[in-house]
């Protein structure tokens, strides 16, 4: 069985998935876009080592900031653990905010490798053109994808050039039915408690280093890198010679933002019990597993 827990950042996921994991001699499986890189430590919240040694977890620290991880990779990669372990009656435990993620792995996306899109950035074009273009030829994609995201333009415009096919229908779901049977829960807070949270957490960050961490990985790797797109980072590289106190509050600001999104995507796209209680949904959890033996 596959027990998925989604929901938005700082709802306390992790927590809840090692928890769960352990007390059903589970193996975990990363869904969060962020926490591939072995690089990303203080500004993703990922497991600590410690929490990773306790029990078989995947797709945690796998890849360089370096390298490139799409959906497509994510996808063809989870799918074989999925299947390895589901034919051992091993229960997996997905999570993660990564909600596109999430949907990749358990549903039949018809998704195109990254290295055979051919994707051209003339800086002389700009982003207003761009998306204009993409909306003459995939309107639907073009509504959702914001005129100033360019690398998401670029990518989708790619998409639509390499294989003579929209973006949508490239990436659309073909059944609406999934590919694994899954029980899913997401975790969400009210937003006060939720912004007092994450402006917390973003504090938290700063004291353990997280403006030095950023800094030394933009000297070591390229600023465009996918992976220094991370929030938190990105806002830290970019902004050099802010103060802590200014950059904190961007983070924690870009932070909120995210979580709507998050928000909006899982209660659009998943049919899930949600939970503001931890405890209420382990044992939520709990039932359902005991259900299944």
């Amino acid at each position: 069985m596959i027990f998925v827990i989604g929901g938005v950042t700082a709802s306390g996921k992790s927590d809840l998935a090692f928890r769960f994991a352990k007390a059903i001699n589970g193996i975990i499986i990363n869904a969060d876009a962020f926490a591939f890189y072995k690089e990303l430590n203080i500004g993703t919240a990922k497991p600590t080592k410690e929490e990773l040694a306790m029990l078989p977890t995947f797709l945690f620290n796998n890849i360089s900031l370096d390298e490139r991880f799409s959906i497509y990779n994510y996808q063809k990669e989870v799918r074989i653990i999925l299947d390895k372990y589901l034919a051992k009656k091993i229960p997996i435990v997905l999570v993660g905010g990564s909600g596109l993620y999430i949907r990749a792995a358990l549903y039949n996306y018809n998704l195109q490798p990254e290295k055979d899109l051919k994707i051209v950035d003339d800086p002389n074009i700009s982003n207003t053109s761009l998306h204009k273009e993409l909306e003459v030829l995939d309107k639907e994609a073009a509504a959702k994808i914001h005129p100033n995201n360019r690398k998401r333009v670029l990518r989708a415009l790619a998409l639509i050039k390499t294989h003579a096919q929209t973006k949508t229908a490239l990436e659309e779901v073909t059944s609406s039915e999934p590919l694994y049977p899954y029980i899913m829960i997401c975790l969400d807070k009210e937003n006060e408690m939720l912004h007092r949270d994450i402006e917390t957490r973003v504090k938290l960050m700063f004291d353990k280093g997280l403006r030095e961490e950023a800094m030394t990985l933009s000297k070591k790797y390229p600023r465009n890198a996918q992976g220094m797109q991370a929030i938190g980072y990105k806002e830290i590289v970019q902004n050099p010679n802010a103060t802590d106190e200014e950059l904190i509050n961007l983070i924690a600001l870009r932070t909120r933002q995210y979580a709507k999104r998050q928000r909006t995507f899982f209660r659009n796209q998943f049919a899930a019990k949600w939970f503001t209680d931890k405890e209420a949904a382990f044992n939520y959890l709990r039932g359902k597993y005991e259900d299944s033996l």
